[in-house]
């Protein structure tokens, strides 16, 4: 044989072979892909007859220790009975991950323990409101008698028989005081003042006290333009959440990214409202530390038998106003191109509160109860994202990406001490007709 005719011989061998394997392979893929997909079908057949039992805040689709494709069940606590071991032949797991809480705040994990007094505190008194110079405002009123005292809740409007809003607080201190700063020139404000005890109760408001800004223009953002994405966010009427990254519609147009009650107050806010950076939390005010307006949200039924897919809202900003990088500690500028969420996916996180983190995606297509300040909301088909670090109160908004490439992959709103939850990015972009400003 000469070395031309061996020379042919092998590589005709060698397409035989691949032959063989390649539809092995594919074979091989395809039925893994629908053991996979009859477990989905499982876990979606079985999910409201196992989350109608109490203690149950959700289901997902897992991968187990033993290697085996699995529903989970979501437990608040460990000692809930009459988890089946099985369901249609399918493995179920038990994971104990506490209640789920949206994360726009600090604090947030205490929205739902109840209060052991129910008796709201009396409303301050002597409340006065004095010019201080420019575009600022003080205000003092008389120390509140309450023994249990917590707080006082300043809240400002631009009438006297508007609604208020919202604009900080005080704590307890013998002599309070409050400067509102960054107003408008030549304006008249009026404010009242709430008391707050120990258990959350807040008081009626004081009577109303009104001033006048002199001449001036207003002072600038307390921190610097264009704001990195991956940092503190809200509505002025929200402590603080994150904002994701910059996104872009057709026409060019940049907004920012958040979830609903991070720029929308739980359904609350009202298209047009302006949205902080830092939130007033971190000591963000409005109109001072704006970066934009409220644009669109998408609303959340709060009901343990709704669906929601999205806890998610966009603001009109700027390119003056919004960087579409994270600050230089972070993962830089997000990919335009997203990625799937798939089961042990490499991911990484800028938050308001944790800063970068890194993670992986545990389960997929998850029903889980969210317990916000309005209540509880189903949500379904989102991602659970370990480990228990990757995410606190405060680094809701913030946009899930992998570790490679920096791909979003979805939008980090809820989780508990064990467990992050987000939606999937591409309903989001969808929702609002969006593309991310990456590269």
């Amino acid at each position: 044989m000469s070395r031309r005719e061996w020379y042919q011989a092998f590589w005709v061998g060698i397409a035989a072979l691949c032959a063989l394997i390649l539809p092995a392979v594919s074979s091989g893929q395809d039925r893994r892909q629908q053991a996979f997909e009859r477990i989905r079908e499982i876990q979606e057949r079985h999910t409201e007859r196992l989350m109608a039992r109490a203690g149950v805040v959700g289901t997902a689709l897992g991968v187990n220790e033993r290697g085996s494709d699995a529903v989970f069940v979501f437990l608040e606590e460990p000692g809930i009975a009459s988890i089946p071991k099985q369901l249609d032949g399918a493995p179920v797991e038990p994971i104990i991950t506490g209640k789920i809480y949206a994360l726009a705040e600090p604090a947030a994990l205490q929205w739902w323990r109840p209060s052991r007094d129910r008796t709201p505190p009396a409303a301050p008194t002597g409340l006065a409101a004095t010019a201080a110079g420019g575009s600022q405002i003080d205000l003092t009123w008389n120390m509140n008698g309450e023994t249990d005292l917590s707080r006082y809740n300043v809240y400002r409007s631009k009438s006297s028989g508007g609604s208020y809003t919202k604009i900080g607080s005080v704590g307890k201190t013998v002599s309070p005081k409050y400067s509102d700063t960054g107003l408008q020139a030549a304006t008249t404000y009026y404010y009242v003042v709430a008391a707050v005890d120990t258990s959350g109760n807040q008081s009626a408001y004081s009577a109303p006290a009104s001033a006048t800004t002199q001449g001036g223009s207003p002072e600038p953002p307390i921190e610097p333009r264009p704001a990195p994405i991956g940092v503190s966010t809200g509505h002025p009427r929200v402590t603080a959440g994150t904002i994701g990254c910059r996104v872009k519609d057709a026409s060019g147009r940049v907004y920012a990214l958040s979830n609903n009650h991070v720029y929308a107050c739980e359904n609350r806010a009202s298209i047009g409202d302006n949205v902080l950076q830092p939130g007033s939390y971190d000591g963000g005010k409005d109109p001072r530390d704006a970066i934009g307006t409220l644009t669109a949200f998408e609303r959340i039924t709060f009901s343990r038998f709704a669906s929601n897919r999205i806890d998610a809202a966009i603001a009109l900003s700027s390119l003056a106003n919004l960087s579409n990088s994270t600050p230089a500690d972070g993962y830089g500028i997000p990919s335009v191109t997203t990625a799937p969420a798939t089961i042990d996916l490499a991911i990484q996180k800028h938050g308001r509160t944790t800063a970068l983190t890194l993670g992986k995606i545990y389960a997929i297509n998850a029903t889980v109860n969210v317990t916000y300040d309005s209540g509880v909301a189903r949500f379904v088909n989102q991602i659970v994202i370990t480990p228990g670090t990757f995410s606190a109160g405060g680094d809701s908004g913030s946009l899930v990406v992998t570790q490679e490439g920096n791909h979003p992959v979805g939008l980090l709103f809820a989780g508990s001490s064990s467990y992050t939850i987000a939606n999937p990015i591409e309903p989001v972009l969808s929702r609002f007709n969006v593309t991310i400003d990456g590269q």
